[in-house]
């Protein structure tokens, strides 16, 4: 048990507290642009929920070939290793490019499918212009991070985005609203403060893998495209990536229901969403050190002290949820006054957030137990199936319901969103204790 605690904090502690830095900074960033007002929180927001969808393409990308990498490294196959992270650059290449053209290129035309407020739309688009420069960088720093992470050296990117999120912070502050010489460049300010720190933490990144003072290498022959082993790594990383882009799509979708019921309504959903990821900055790390705890396991054919760690890091997510659940109702009064909204929206914002914390245990269970768990085995196909299912059979009809045509307010429509995770939680629990998710996917 000492073994086991010493070596999850290990993993979990720097994850946790780079999410921390990462939210902090990024709640600073958010209250920063709240003070242009609700035209430019909302167009922020629509902004990054594009930009969202990159993300999490690359993290289905990462997750799905995490898998080896995390069995990998219980074999400590470091060759492999690397020729899986040069097979996974390869695609998040890809889906950088396109998201380029479309923020760079097409933003009016992107924004209009989420509002027609033609401030925000314009707005939005000043925005979305230097960002779309950062989707290279950012998919690239976001590849590495999550592999030093699995071979467990989480303490490397926790100072990488310290560096990062600090140079963003005060570049925002200095650009938003000027600086001496400096003219005040509002949303502007804000994304070109956004470009110059990916720009800082790719540069690091690239020095470290190329050191090669780590596991984590990126050679030439890593770069050799093999049809192969990119089959292989595909079988088990293709359900991820469709799990990852159709849950993406489908939190987009509850932004676009909110942004139809109203700008003020976009604002909240970015507020609230801003505070809730303080919920998360735990659970990251108790995801990552899920997947190599139990996926290491798995790679030296340990199936039994996989399915030990797998059942201890879920109880923990429960426990642990229960009190991040209880700081966010704590501090939500606090953290919704100090933005420029009115009285009636800070209501609105602070009823959502109680919604938020109460379901903190099972949202938390549903995120560890699937990215954690299920895939760490390579059990991904049913991941998938639980994840779509709870979203697209019951998630998104319900808000689309309560929110388009039945007009109910945002508190409501948010209880109604809560009601997919109850329904995942069945689904994953009784996945989970089946046990068929414990499996050997490199030998």
């Amino acid at each position: 048990m000492k073994d086991f605690t010493k070596r999850m904090l290990s993993i979990a502690v720097p994850i946790t507290l780079q999410n921390l830095i990462s939210t902090g900074l990024n709640l600073v960033d958010n209250l920063m642009i709240g003070q242009l007002g609700t035209t430019a929180i909302a167009s922020v927001g629509l902004v990054n929920q594009v930009v969202f969808i990159l993300n999490i393409l690359t993290f289905g990308v990462s997750s799905g070939a995490g898998i080896f990498v995390a069995q990998f490294w219980g074999k400590r196959d470091e060759k492999s290793i690397e020729k899986t992270i040069g097979h996974m650059l390869y695609i998040t290449i890809g889906a950088s490019a396109l998201f380029f053209v479309l923020l760079f290129f097409l933003p009016e035309r992107i924004l209009m499918i989420f509002t027609t407020d033609v401030e925000v739309v314009k707005t939005g688009a000043e925005y979305a212009r230097p960002v779309a420069f950062s989707t290279f960088l950012t998919s690239f720093s976001f590849i590495i991070a999550m592999a030093l992470r699995t071979v467990e050296k989480a303490r490397i990117p926790m100072y990488v985005s310290l560096v990062a999120l600090s140079i963003n912070t005060v570049a925002n502050y200095i650009l938003i609203f000027g600086l001496g010489p400096i003219e005040p460049l509002g949303v502007f300010g804000a994304s070109f403060a956004t470009l110059l720190s990916r720009l800082v933490e790719f540069v690091i990144f690239v020095s470290i893998v190329y050191r090669k003072k780590t596991p984590i290498r990126l050679s030439r022959s890593a770069l050799k495209f093999e049809i192969p082993f990119f089959r292989r790594l595909m079988k088990y990383a293709t359900p991820v990536i469709i799990n990852e882009f159709l849950w993406s799509l489908g939190i987009t979708m509850y932004s676009l229901v909110m942004a139809r019921m109203g700008t003020e309504f976009i604002a909240a959903r970015n507020i609230s969403s801003t505070i809730e990821n303080f919920g998360f900055v735990i659970f990251g790390g108790l995801s990552s050190a899920t997947v190599v705890m139990v996926g290491a396991e798995l790679g030296r054919n340990n199936f039994s002290q996989a399915k030990y760690n797998a059942r201890k890091l879920l109880q923990l997510t429960v426990i642990t949820a229960v009190a991040t659940g209880f700081i966010i109702i704590l501090l939500s009064r606090f953290i919704v006054n100090l933005y420029n909204i009115d009285q009636s929206l800070k209501n609105t914002v602070l009823t959502v957030l109680i919604i938020i914390g109460l379901s903190q245990p099972i949202k938390m269970f549903n995120a560890v137990n699937i990215v954690g768990v299920l895939r760490s085995g390579g059990d991904s196909r049913a991941a998938m199936i639980i994840e779509i299912v709870s979203l697209w059979g019951v998630g998104i009809p319900l808000v689309a319901i309560t929110g388009l045509v039945l007009k109910w307010p945002l508190t409501l429509v948010y209880i109604a969103m809560m009601v997919e995770e109850l329904f995942k939680s069945i689904l994953g629990i009784r996945r989970t204790l089946t046990w068929k998710w414990l499996k050997n996917v490199v030998d």
